[in-house]
């Protein structure tokens, strides 16, 4: 008798298992993601505790216009690789195949990014940079630091993250792979916007507490990047060239921060900094 009832028992539990793996239930989330999720809203509160106490800095009154006529020219170099991932996506729909499904997923998405950088391109070109607000961190002459550019940034990096990641999900569902990916897009979110605050708000401790903290939690979404290199289907079809474009992401990410400290630094110009960015 007491067979039975553990048999029914272990049965119904898999049964729950099962429905909860239909239903998209997934198991608690490794170290490394819950401590960017907790390190996440730490630093939102943090950041928008210091922008209502100690408020942004002031606009700048001129802006290199050799910046703006860069701005002019990423905005031109942008439309043609918009356009044809437009057109892909749109011969796409049609194809029933589960591959090109996929990719039709992965071309909403580079969509996206190409409308964002698009719009915050045009953004700074036509008005004038948009909000550029004195980079109050940053030593020697006084530079910009473009408000508008960590706004799409907000959007586009997590963006590309997603797609970065997308080539490792192999059998999982999009919602599957996202809810997995969120703790990292989310900590993501909150350092670019602790970045952007550390650069232009008032109080210089408060700002270089919000740099360090940016810095600090761009660790933490390396560990849950490693992580979700470590998690992906050993048997996934070049599984190893799909873990190196994930490797040669983070290298890039690595040498914005370091260009994102030579700007403040002062060890490099203002023009060289966005032409690079």
């Amino acid at each position: 008798m007491l067979e039975r009832t553990q048999s029914k028992l272990c049965l119904a539990t898999r049964a729950d298992a099962a429905q909860s793996s239909k239903d998209g239930v997934r198991p608690p989330y490794p170290l490394a993601a819950r401590v960017c999720l907790w390190f996440s809203w730490a630093q939102v509160f943090a950041s928008i505790w210091v922008w209502v106490v100690y408020g942004a800095g002031e606009l700048m009154d001129e802006v290199d216009q050799e910046e703006i006529k860069h701005y002019h020219n990423a905005k031109v170099m942008l439309l043609p690789a918009m356009l044809l991932e437009s057109c892909y996506l749109f011969s796409s729909q049609n194809n029933i195949n589960q591959l090109k499904l996929q990719g039709s997923e992965m071309s909403y998405l580079v969509v996206l990014e190409y409308c964002v950088k698009m719009t915050y391109y045009s953004t700074m070109a036509h008005f004038n940079g948009g909000l550029v607000h004195k980079n109050l961190r940053a030593f020697g002459p006084l530079r910009g630091c473009y408000t508008v550019r960590y706004i799409g940034w907000s959007v586009a990096v997590p963006n590309l993250i997603t797609i970065n990641n997308y080539a490792l999900a192999g059998k999982k569902s999009f919602r599957e792979f996202v809810t997995r990916l969120f703790p990292n897009l989310f900590c993501t979110w909150a350092y670019i916007l602790a970045s952007w605050l550390g650069e232009v708000v008032h109080d210089p401790f408060m700002g270089w507490f919000l740099v360090i903290l940016s810095f600090v939690a761009y660790c933490f979404a390396i560990w849950d990047q490693i992580d979700i290199i470590l998690e992906a289907d050993p048997n996934l079809r070049g599984r190893n060239f799909k873990i190196g474009v994930v490797v040669l992401k983070e290298i890039i990410f690595f040498v914005y921060g370091l260009v994102y400290l030579f700007g403040v630094a002062n060890w490099m110009s203002s023009l060289a900094e966005q032409v690079f960015y």
